[in-house]
């Protein structure tokens, strides 16, 4: 339901305000990711391109995880750990800069699991903690700069 309200909005707002909308509201998601994603105990090492290594301390998925678009002009802001080095992500409006100094590719294993690991699905438990707080900030927001909008038109 809030979905098809949401797709309403970027028609009567304008780009920046519409992605700061999201970026507010995706900072409860990665909270709530980042407290559920595991971390080691001990440093790891993990391959760095080539043939080097790159020592990874304890902490790192969740350094990780970060607000971003996977595209430059699009208007979806996504909540997720960046995995490699060169990947193609843009800063949303509102939020901190993107880094890709802490990468971890390693992500998968851990939410999806392996052979030899048992999954955590720490992901899916962030989604489903963090799914009310999201719909209120998406609220909270639409009425902010909906306000302003109304403002400037009487």
């Amino acid at each position: 339901m809030i979905i098809r309200k949401l797709r309403l909005l970027p028609a009567a707002l304008n780009k920046t305000d519409f992605e700061k909308i999201l970026a507010e509201s995706a900072v409860v998601a990665k909270q709530n990711m980042q407290k559920f994603a595991p971390q080691s105990k001990a440093a790891h090492k993990i391959k760095d391109g080539g043939k080097t290594y790159k020592r990874v301390q304890p902490g790192n998925l969740k350094k990780s995880i970060q607000i971003f678009k996977a595209a430059k002009n699009s208007r979806t802001i996504l909540v997720g750990p960046i995995v490699a080095k060169d990947s193609k992500v843009f800063k949303a409006e509102g939020v901190k800069k993107v880094t890709r100094r802490h990468r971890a590719f390693y992500y998968r294993f851990v939410n999806y699991g392996t052979v030899y690991q048992s999954a955590t699905r720490f992901i899916e438990k962030a989604r489903e903690a963090s799914r009310s707080g999201v719909k209120m900030k998406l609220k909270a927001g639409a009425k902010k700069y909906l306000s302003k909008e109304i403002a400037k038109l009487f």
